[in-house]
């Protein structure tokens, strides 16, 4: 049996569920790990401390004595052998603290349970080593055969203490393996049982190697698999009652008669303690499966909330840049008939004015005629008067005409004040829709806030549907209806919910009688909760 120790394997696979008659008898690591802590009684544990002691302190006297003798034998050889005197004090050395490290180092690594059996090999090759240079030292130049046959108690002399370091290293080891696989159950298999069967023995060493299991894990799971096929052959007469036969059926897999009479029941607990265990998984599942749709119904509705938010702050800008462009389109289209009518005035009064010049010159003209032709000075009075009156009716119109002109010019700066108002206009629009936006974005926020809040606490409550179908209505009465219950059509509970006209009117009913009960999600979305405490 090999003595290397490995580090705890994983736990062993949960066995099907009928084995659980197993439940309460021990492992045989448990049971050994019981006789270890209960075994020793008080006094005899004291006297088992007092034999450790004396065994250590001997175990160390042994070693001691062992290696001072071998020092001085390997000594007086190595001085023989031509090591010299300084290498003759270090050959022993040599030797016998390579046995010491390569012993030490075994019993730490098992220890710390990764031992290395090469160590433990190369300790034993050193002892070798050191008992045939004793041995060799002590015969002399005679044969070892020579000095055996004659002298054998010269050789045995100095070969025995060795021998006898091995022996206390090998109990050490013993006591250290064994306390280990003691306490993780990693012991390996007994050799007697591959005598007593080893075709069973050989499937148990397999499983170990394939699966890596320890002993007492197969061993236990063999056995509650041969008592599971045992309660399978006679499940229908132990249903019955015939218990009679169950000891001796399970005797043989080590279930002493208590146990076996108590089987059935015990059976029958696990079995209700799995159905129990079913269920509450699969409550939970449920309870996890609702809750994803939940959260996922709410993303949705925050998602909707949000683009919808989104479109209205769209839907704002544009109208901001609507009212910008035309309040510039009029006020162009004002100024550029300003400047049309500006430019007919002036035109008209560069007319009028080459006019009364043409006018004046003709004058002088026919007042200087006059003066030479004194004949033509009636007919120069008459064209004077002629002059005098188109002189007249021109600065009539002249007139007229800077009265249209300035007519104009106030109409242009009408026109130019009207652009300025439009623009003002726009700005303070501008304003309004800034503040509409802001004021919808609070009211989007705060009722996606309540919303929340109101969700929060239905799962709090642990609501029915119809209870959280019914909170949603009051929310639309509240929201979409200033909570008039009336003013909410029933065709938008109908396409909101998917449900027919009666059931719509049913949900406004409930969720106006809730409101008249003092229902508000902004304000106490725990009412329901409340309500039901008091």
């Amino acid at each position: 049996m090999s003595t290397t120790l490995e580090a705890p394997a994983a736990p062993a696979p949960e066995m099907p569920d009928p084995d659980a008659i197993a439940e309460d008898a021990p492992t045989p690591a448990e049971h050994d790990q019981e006789h270890v802590e209960e075994a020793p009684a008080r006094p005899l544990r004291r006297i088992m401390v007092m034999v450790a002691v004396i065994a250590a302190i001997c175990g160390v006297l042994v070693a001691t004595i062992g290696f001072a003798l071998s020092y001085r034998s390997l000594q007086h050889a190595a001085l023989d052998w031509g090591f010299g005197a300084r290498g003759a004090k270090a050959f022993p050395i040599g030797i016998d603290g390579g046995v010491i490290a390569f012993v030490a180092i075994d019993l730490v690594l098992v220890w710390r349970r990764i031992a290395r059996p090469l160590l433990r090999y190369a300790a034993h090759g050193m002892t070798a080593v050191t008992i045939a240079l004793n041995i060799s030292a002590a015969v002399g130049d005679r044969g070892v055969w020579e000095v055996l046959t004659t002298d054998p108690g010269r050789v045995l002399g100095h070969a025995v203490m060795p021998i006898l370091l091995v022996l206390c290293v090998e109990a050490v080891r013993h006591f250290v393996v064994r306390t280990a696989e003691l306490e993780d159950g990693t012991g390996g298999i007994p050799p007697q049982r591959w005598l007593m069967d080893f075709r069973g023995t050989w499937s148990i060493f397999r499983t170990m190697r394939t699966w890596d299991r320890t002993y007492a894990e197969v061993r236990e799971q063999r056995r509650e698999l041969a008592i599971h096929r045992v309660w399978q052959e006679h499940s229908q007469e132990i249903a019955a009652g015939r218990l009679d036969a169950l000891p001796g059926l399970l005797a043989p897999h080590g279930v002493t008669v208590e146990e076996a009479l108590a089987m059935p029941a015990r059976m029958r607990r696990a079995e209700q303690e799995r159905q129990q265990t079913a269920a509450r998984e699969a409550r939970i599942l449920a309870q996890e499966a609702a809750a994803e749709e939940r959260t996922a119904a709410q993303e949705e509705r925050l998602a909707a909330l949000a683009a919808e938010a989104e479109a209205l702050r769209a839907q704002g800008e544009v109208d901001v840049l609507r009212a910008e462009v035309d309040g510039e389109r009029q006020a162009a289209e004002h100024r550029a008939r300003a400047a049309a009518s500006t430019a007919d005035i002036e035109a008209s009064a560069a007319a009028r004015a080459a006019e009364r010049r043409a006018t004046e010159e003709q004058r002088r003209a026919d007042a200087e005629q006059e003066a030479e032709e004194t004949a033509k000075t009636a007919a120069a009075r008459r064209r004077a008067a002629d002059d005098e009156r188109k002189a007249a009716e021109a600065e009539s119109i002249t007139a007229r005409t800077k009265s249209e002109t300035a007519a104009r010019m106030r109409k242009a700066a009408e026109d130019e004040r009207a652009g300025k108002r439009a623009a003002e206009e726009a700005a303070l629009k501008e304003e309004a829709a800034q503040e509409a936006r802001g004021r919808t974005a609070a009211h989007r926020e705060a009722a996606a806030r309540a919303e929340l809040a109101a969700l929060a606490a239905e799962d709090a409550a642990r609501l029915s549907e119809r209870e959280r179908t019914i909170r949603r209505v009051a929310r639309m009465i509240l929201v979409e209806a200033g909570g008039t219950a009336i003013a909410l059509p029933l065709a938008r509970i109908e396409q909101v919910f998917g449900v027919s006209n009666g059931t719509a009117s049913g949900y406004r009913s409930d969720a106006a009688d809730l409101i008249a009960g003092g229902y508000d999600h902004r304000t106490d979305p725990l009412h329901h909760v409340a309500a039901s405490a008091v």
